[in-house]
């Protein structure tokens, strides 16, 4: 399996992402949970958008993944930016699952 960086960048209808964020994080969680995504996040800074780090054979593999998030559904990601990447993680990124109840 390869690892993909997946940057979202989002459009200004910040009312209708925040009324999609549980549907979003749900759906992102359920791909954390079959293991085909490692990790995601909204940026800390004032730049809406999002990083997912994912775990894909290819990046048509990713492309599906992300096609069914509701952020893409509605299309308020305006940019979604998809690239290999060759890095490392230690084993304890394992030790911290996202799951959460009500999803």
């Amino acid at each position: 399996m390869s690892l993909w960086i997946v940057q979202y960048t989002y459009d200004s209808r910040n009312e209708l992402r925040a009324s999609l964020l549980e549907e979003h994080s749900c759906y992102l969680r359920g791909l954390v949970n079959a293991g085909a995504m490692v990790g995601f996040g909204p940026f800390s800074d004032d730049e809406p958008g999002a990083l997912l780090l994912a775990s894909a054979p290819t990046r048509d593999h990713v492309e599906d993944l992300v096609s069914g998030d509701p952020y893409m559904v509605v299309g308020m990601v305006i940019d979604v930016s998809i690239r290999p990447w060759d890095g490392h993680l230690g084993p304890s990124w394992r030790a911290n699952p996202t799951t959460r109840s009500g999803c």
